[in-house]
């Protein structure tokens, strides 16, 4: 079966891996507003109550990837929570049962039906990480936050066919002109923003990116908050 993507905001997604479903980073709350002052410019996809997926990865442990206020409401009894050991740290202290937890650091994979996801690098806190996603033939590289750092190009011994890639250029991230570097460096066949359009404090214009990656002739796609798209329809086949 084919891999499907949808964008949920921010660094967060929604891979359909066949009969499997794993959510990366799912911010579903306001819960930033109320420490930093920062308002959400789209409104939640949907409640976390409705979030039904086998697997939860957290990349670090920051508020709009790891938000209580949306993991609180998720379901423990079904739902498996994976991330590196500060994420593991939180979770525990949200009351979720150790049975559920998955320790997913640098360098570690998790196995979900046909698929494997694997925890690589990221430059941004102690332990945070980016996931790679294999699955159908397909690999996706989601690079969480971080800013450009050489370690990243570590993830090109998965061959990603697709980059999804953090633009902001704020808060310890790189910008549009490094993600587009990244995406050069790692020869993938297609890029795609995300990290922009959440907060206006901490946004940017996608177009950018898609104009600087059509320079190195790598083809950039744009995802529609909250659409479900296939691998076959990102990639162009």
């Amino acid at each position: 079966m084919d891999l499907k993507l949808t964008w949920i905001g921010q660094g967060g997604f929604i891979f359909y891996l066949g009969d499997k479903t794993l959510c990366v980073d799912p911010y579903l709350s306001n819960s930033v507003a109320h420490v930093d002052g920062f308002q959400r410019m789209v409104p939640a996809p949907f409640r976390p109550e409705d979030l039904r997926v086998d697997i939860i990865i957290c990349t670090h442990d920051h508020m709009d990837h790891l938000d209580e206020e949306t993991i609180k409401y998720t379901d423990f009894s079904r739902i498996l929570y994976a991330g590196p050991d500060s994420c593991l740290k939180h979770y525990r202290a949200i009351g979720i049962p150790e049975q559920r937890l998955i320790s997913l650091n640098r360098d570690e994979s998790v196995t979900l039906g046909d698929a494997v996801v694997y925890g690589v690098y990221a430059a941004h806190t102690r332990d945070s990480i980016g996931v790679v996603v294999k699955y159908g033939g397909t690999t996706f590289y989601l690079v969480g936050d971080s800013l450009y750092d050489n370690q990243l190009l570590e993830a090109g011994k998965h061959k990603p066919d697709v980059l999804l890639c953090c633009i902001n250029g704020k808060l310890g991230n790189m910008n549009y002109l490094e993600a587009a570097q990244l995406a050069s460096e790692l020869e993938v066949k297609v890029a795609v923003p995300c990290h922009y359009g959440m907060f206006k404090e901490n946004t940017e214009d996608p177009d950018k990116f898609l104009d600087e990656l059509a320079k190195s002739g790598i083809h950039g796609f744009k995802m529609e908050y909250n659409v479900t798209y296939s691998a076959k329809d990102i990639l162009g086949e």
